[in-house]
């Protein structure tokens, strides 16, 4: 099971951008939500930088398992074991192209609601016009 933010709800509603603080730089970064993910019974977030990141390839996704915390509060825990990383990321796969478009045509940037002008899909796909 899998919950999709398109892109063009992503630049318009704030609730769907993820803001998270780089200790490391000392700055926050934003995120867009992409999916949550429910893997073997456990929740998974899948998300995008905003604006390009220097450690972050512009075609890559940043996956974090949802866990609680002591006071109960959801955190996100990276994935150590590459296989389940692989897991999630092969889930998050079939989601997109179970829910996205499957024409030959359009790019293949990942982003479900793809805007790219690569696109040339009527209306038989979810790549809508609404820019």
């Amino acid at each position: 099971m899998a919950d999709f933010f398109e892109d063009d709800v992503n630049e318009q509603e704030d609730e769907d951008i993820i803001t998270l603080h780089n200790y490391e730089t000392d700055k926050d970064e934003e995120f867009y939500h992409l999916a949550t993910l429910d893997v073997d019974g456990k929740w998974y977030i899948v998300m995008q930088p905003v604006e390009a990141l220097p450690d972050i390839g512009e075609d890559e996704v940043l996956i974090y398992e949802i866990v609680t915390d002591k006071a109960g509060e959801s955190t996100f825990k990276p994935i150590e074991s590459e296989e389940e990383l692989q897991k999630v990321f092969d889930e998050f796969i079939h989601e997109l192209e179970e829910h996205g478009c499957d024409c030959d045509d359009c790019c293949d940037c990942g982003h479900e609601g793809c805007h790219h002008d690569a696109c040339d899909c009527d209306d038989h796909c979810h790549h809508d016009d609404k820019d």
